[in-house]
């Protein structure tokens, strides 16, 4: 089956009819991405919150979201929406495709980046954060996302997307916003040429090991 398919039951991303681990997986085998050290209870929060808090993001990006329902039904997380409402009105900025699955035959990969746009009239590829970008790596991340964007586009798998980026001739600009409870933000801007080659290293180091996997505990 041609194309890219996600299943949420599994959170696994299907690419052809076969998976491939997600971008945030890759980083995840490699140790960048490591909450181990983290409370249970405390981590479920944390995954919660940013789940409810990028939905939130999604649907008012599409014009789609009752802020004020949203404030009554999640007033723990409002303050969170409310950095984004600033973020928004304090930078210009116009959001065009939001939570697009890319991914990378060459590199059997796969990934959703959170929202494409124009910042101040630039092209931008921006990653929301309720926590800290560095702990998960939104560098290497969006750099990762850039990139599965430009090959799933060559490969005409979304004409949406490959009309934006060829109104940005390919070339983005990254960030990570990061979302505060008291309603503040701030933009982490990323524009270090390795970043992708670096996550490459790391998805081709795991694909090494899982090729002489077998052959190892053949010999053992």
């Amino acid at each position: 089956m041609k194309g890219l398919r996600f299943d949420d039951a599994t959170h696994t991303y299907l690419l052809d009819g076969e998976p491939v681990p997600s971008v945030t997986g890759v980083l995840k085998a490699a140790g960048l991405i490591d909450f181990s050290q983290i409370p249970p209870m405390t981590l479920d929060a944390a995954l919660q919150r940013g789940r409810i808090v990028h939905q939130a993001i999604h649907f008012y990006n599409e014009n789609d979201l009752d802020v004020a329902q949203f404030t009554r039904e999640f007033p723990d997380y409002a303050g969170y929406f409310s950095g984004w409402l600033a973020f928004t009105q304090q930078r210009s900025f116009r959001p065009v495709l939001n939570e697009r699955r890319v991914a990378s035959r060459k590199h059997q990969v796969a990934g959703t980046l959170d929202c494409l746009g124009y910042l101040d009239q630039t092209a931008v590829l921006l990653d929301f954060a309720t926590g800290r970008p560095q702990d998960v790596c939104k560098d290497l991340q969006t750099a990762a996302y850039h990139a599965l964007a430009i090959e799933w586009a060559a490969d005409d798998e979304d004409p949406e997307l490959a009309t934006f980026l060829a109104n940005a001739r390919n070339v983005l600009k990254r960030y990570a916003v990061q979302l505060r409870r008291d309603g503040t933000f701030t933009l982490e801007p990323y524009a270090t040429p390795s970043d992708f080659r670096e996550f490459l290293a790391l998805r081709d180091a795991q694909r090494i090991l899982a090729r002489r996997r077998p052959a190892l505990s053949e010999v053992a």
